[in-house]
């Protein structure tokens, strides 16, 4: 079969790789040592990634799987579309049994701490007659029930919407009912709470079904479920490209709009459904999988809410750091080179690398150095690639400060960043009114890049200062996940930035680039290169690289032999890794961990050989095929040796971790390190409290 692995043993179903990682996430719900409500928010996390698994993920291979193309297999596994689906159904239903189950778990411990989710039957009179007059007055005025029947056919059910689906009888004769919420319906309804009962609150599909029969007044309700439909989302400009060749920049501000209009109209992928009558739900789960043209075995029963991102909106209602419920709050600081009010812009002019470790870092530094280029009369420009942004974003403001201010401003607005579109349509209105030329990236490629050069004329020099990270240009993000960047005047760096940008402006192509690695134009040669002189050492060969995500095939084959070579590779991987480690002959010198705590680990780190000599470079890219041959993308090369020690150094932290680390093991589980230790190594909390 043309394309697929022969010796495939050492490879791991991309998909199924991605739900033992969401599988890791809702881990840290059972994890005692976690403060209870960011349990709770782990649980939000597991379902959201979900979520977006099955719009992106399985949308594609449902659509896959209609073509009955045998080219359309797994090229590492073989595995055909429809052999991936059932593998992701039955993981599916497992992964929301465990879920109900912690769910029920730590609602109950949040109960013990004041925070208590209501059920109907748990209410006293009075709530219950507060909360009557409260569904009448605020709630029904927002709803749009309706018979289901030959003349009122089931409407469509938009994606990710909570519907509510009656069984009726009238007359001796069943129908369905739908009841459609208005999106201003308030989702947590906080019910009158006496002294020390805490907060007290129900969801507002609870309230409708337990209501719900006085907007179907003639009827007898049956059974009665909330329901939720998952459609396909994998929708791409991309993929009509011919659609808008020559429009001009509003026309295709206008095209990406309607992309985004279609994906709510997509095909069905997943029915969800909750609470209700147990015996009732076969019946219910066959007629809508009917009416939505979807298998049973796409529908699932859930044990939980069915939209779990209501957990961050308690977060408004109190403050959960008083009593332990969360975790203290962060405190970013400044790195020590530019504390008490030292200027970035002379301290990188001076040949003073910035080194920034995100979330103990703050972004001050960066949003310093766009501030002091505003009144710098030498910078004569700034270049920026922008892919996902704050929605209220410091760094537009200053951006367009230095529009204002005269300076040439070139920002490389992605509008295809996924489920990011509407945000960088709207910034880059902003920023196009201020006077920056914007650019949409490079046809038929993702600018994925995280880097900024600022150019300044003084007399006859050029002088350039590069910022290059791992994460987005995102100040809620930068809170949130750990990245690591660089601020530096390094010449080379410099004139490579410029290179790239000018590729990106111009939609030229050009691999003369120094030292930069970037893709889709010399990464991936460049990163198979390096893995080749460690593979030349045999024994004395070293590999260590923090990503994502590991995926593309060529690489993995180099890393494979470089295993074969006796090379020792340590691979930490947040999420998907194809590559199988632990197998006799192929993959026994590679080890693979994984880290999920109370940051999102995010930098990209590669580390090729040991010691002073070694070579390391950060990146905005993961080893995934899309990355290195779909996206331009950067990986910015270390220089600075105490940059290079902090590097190694925290990577080896990593390593060590004995507390959120887990292994993964030959049968393509995570496993968690036996043993007792003296010391306990949390490497997040390590690095943060350096």
């Amino acid at each position: 079969m043309a394309g697929i692995m022969k010796n495939s043993n050492y490879y791991i179903n991309r998909e199924l790789s991605f739900l033992k990682f969401n599988k890791r996430v809702l881990e840290e719900a059972g994890d005692d040592t976690v403060p209870v409500f960011e349990r709770f928010k782990f649980i939000s996390i597991f379902h959201s990634n979900l979520d977006e698994f099955y719009m992106i993920r399985v949308g594609s291979l449902y659509e896959k799987s209609l073509l009955k193309d045998e080219g359309l297999r797994d090229c590492r596994t073989g595995w055909t579309p429809e052999r991936q689906l059932k593998e992701i159904f039955q993981a599916t239903k497992h992964l929301y049994k465990e879920s109900g189950a912690l769910f029920s778990h730590v609602s109950g411990l949040l109960k013990e701490r004041g925070i208590t989710l209501c059920k109907f039957n748990d209410l006293d009179l009075n709530d219950k007659k507060w909360l009557k007059n409260y569904f009448r007055h605020e709630i029904v005025p927002l709803l749009s029930p309706q018979i289901m029947d030959t003349k009122h056919p089931l409407p469509h059910l938009a994606n990710k919407q909570i519907y509510i689906i009656l069984e009726l009888n009238y007359k001796k004769k069943n129908s369905y009912g739908v009841i459609s919420q208005n999106r201003h319906v308030s989702r947590i309804v906080e019910l009158p709470s006496g002294k020390g009962r805490g907060l007290r609150y129900m969801l507002s599909e609870e309230i409708i079904c337990n209501y719900a029969k006085e907007l179907f007044k003639r009827h007898k309700v049956l059974s009665i479920f909330p329901v939720r439909v998952t459609r396909n989302a994998d929708i791409n400009a991309e993929d009509s490209l011919y659609e808008y060749e020559g429009l001009d920049d509003a026309e295709f501000r206008n095209y990406m709009s309607e992309i985004l209009k279609k994906r709510g109209k997509l095909a069905p992928v997943r029915l969800e459904l909750s609470g209700g009558n147990k015996s009732r739900m076969p019946a219910v789960k066959k007629y809508l999988c009917g009416k939505l043209n979807i298998s049973e075995d796409q529908a699932f029963s859930l044990n939980t809410p069915l939209d779990m991102s209501f957990v961050f909106g308690i977060q408004n209602k109190m403050d959960l750091t008083l009593n332990g419920l969360t975790y203290a709050k962060i405190i970013s600081r400044l790195p020590d080179k530019v504390s008490n009010g030292k200027s970035v812009l002379k301290l990188v002019e001076n040949k003073q690398d910035i080194f920034l470790s995100h979330p103990k870092h703050s972004v001050k530094p960066y949003l310093k150095l766009l501030e002091e280029s505003i009144g710098d009369p030498d910078v004569i420009g700034v270049k920026i690639a922008l892919y996902r942004l704050s929605e209220n974003s410091q760094i537009i403001d200053y951006l367009c400060r230095l529009a204002d201010a005269g300076k040439q401003v070139t920002a490389v607005v992605e509008l295809n960043a996924r489920f990011d579109e509407e945000n960088n349509i709207n910034w880059s209105k902003r920023l196009e009114e201020s006077g920056c030329n914007v650019i949409y990236g490079v046809e038929g490629y993702k600018v994925h890049s995280k880097i900024t050069l600022i150019t300044k004329k003084r007399g006859k020099s050029i002088i350039y200062i590069a910022h290059l990270a791992t994460g987005n240009y995102n100040e809620k993000t930068a809170k949130l996940y750990t990245d690591v960047g660089i601020i530096t005047s390094n010449k080379k760096i410099g004139v490579d930035a410029l290179t790239f940008f000018n590729s990106v402006t111009t939609s030229s192509s050009t691999d003369e680039y120094s030292c930069l690695l970037v893709a889709p134009l010399q990464f991936k040669s460049k990163i198979i290169e390096f893995i080749g002189e460690e593979t030349k050492k045999g024994s004395g060969g070293r590999i260590r690289l923090k990503l994502n995500s590991l995926e593309d095939r060529e690489i993995i084959e180099a890393l494979v032999l470089a295993s074969q070579g006796g090379v020792r590779v340590d691979l930490i991987v947040r999420s998907i890794c194809c590559l199988r480690p632990g197998v006799a002959g192929k993959t026994e010198n590679i080890r693979v961990t994984n880290i999920v705590g109370r940051f999102l680990e995010h930098s990209r780190i590669f580390i090729f050989g040991d010691g002073r000599k070694s070579r390391i470079y950060i990146s905005s890219a993961d080893l995934m095929t899309r990355n290195t041959t779909r996206r331009f993308e950067i990986a910015a090369p270390i220089f600075d040796r105490n940059i290079k020690k902090e590097l190694a150094d925290m990577f080896d932290l990593y390593s060590r971790d004995n507390v959120k680390f887990r292994e993964l093991k030959p049968n393509g589980n995570y496993e968690k390190v036996p043993g007792v230790f003296k010391e306990q190594i949390n490497a997040q909390e390590i690095l943060f409290e350096r």
